[in-house]
């Protein structure tokens, strides 16, 4: 990876970027939800969300896919355990977590994709085996948006310090 890459896709080498928790609605009763990026690019630093099983005997699957704009799988996340029936638990997708951790304390914490996400890429929770009186609540991501242009990343943003990349940015400012 070269510097110039890597000064994009670093937090703190980036420059032009901000935090945000953006909440979801609590989707109807058994079903999951999908998050659609629209106007920035975004790193999903977290995902959370609750969980609430009805009292039917199935074990539910959580799984939580990233798809491309065209609707392409790129990375897919299923926690470590199913949830049982009559039961709460929150469930924490985090960046900096390498491996997938057993439920404990009502808590599933389990890694999630930590790439770019370009408008129009997506990240839906489904619920395998869900029940009529499932619920989801609490939803929140904790994403880093970067002010883009609409063909990406502005020119201005890169790390110019190789003389050599200088001319190569103000070459193709002139064709642009």
């Amino acid at each position: 990876m070269t510097q110039y890459t890597l000064g994009l896709t670093r937090l703190l080498g980036h420059g032009r970027a901000f935090s945000e928790v953006i909440p979801l609605p609590n989707p109807a009763v058994s079903t999951g939800f999908t998050y659609t990026v629209s106007q920035y690019w975004e790193l999903i630093d977290s995902l959370s969300f609750r969980l609430v099983t009805d009292a039917n005997a199935a074990n539910r699957q959580v799984l939580v896919t990233v798809n491309d704009g065209g609707g392409t799988l790129l990375a897919a996340f299923p926690p470590a355990t199913v949830q049982a029936a009559a039961a709460t638990v929150d469930y924490c997708f985090l960046a900096g977590v390498s491996a997938f951790l057993a439920t404990a304390g009502g808590v599933s914490v389990s890694p999630i994709y930590h790439g770019l996400l370009q408008p129009n890429f997506n990240v839906t929770v489904t619920i395998a085996a869900k029940q009529v009186g499932d619920q989801v609540s609490r939803i929140r991501f904790n994403n880093e948006r970067f002010v883009t242009g609409p063909e990406g990343y502005l020119l201005g943003v890169v790390d110019d310090t190789d003389p050599g990349f200088s001319e190569l940015v103000a070459a193709q400012a002139v064709l642009a």
